[in-house]
């Protein structure tokens, strides 16, 4: 009886700390400028085009973690010719999903997102 009793003790007061490292692991909120057009190409260098997508149904606002995470692995600061919209999948069950896609390019200077017409995401 005393080993259970431990056992169940033992067991609890440690998933409580699993709960507790899990907490402290989450990464800081990322952000993006994203632009509609194309600005004047001599104000960057394209790196990548880059999407992201969910596979079943959704809202574009649940990839847009994935999206600025694709666009600074690739070395981008802005995402040119961005869009967002629910796409039609391949499979009947997969009928609409959240699509995101744009161009990750390196500005040249310092900008201001709102001053080039963007929006941060």
């Amino acid at each position: 009886m005393f080993k259970i009793l431990s056992a169940s003790i033992l067991l609890m007061s440690t998933s409580g700390f699993a709960a507790a490292n899990q907490e402290t692991v989450q990464k800081p909120q990322q952000h993006i400028c994203t632009i509609k057009g194309k600005p004047d190409a001599s104000q960057y260098q394209i790196k990548k085009h880059i999407k992201a997508a969910k596979g079943t149904y959704g809202s574009v606002v649940e990839v847009y973690p994935r999206f600025i995470e694709r666009a600074h692995q690739v070395g981008g600061d802005v995402v040119i010719n961005y869009n967002a919209s629910q796409r039609f999948g391949f499979w009947p069950w997969r009928m609409v999903r959240p699509v995101v896609w744009g161009t990750a390019v390196k500005w040249n200077t310092p900008f201001n997102c709102k001053a080039l017409g963007g929006v941060e995401i």
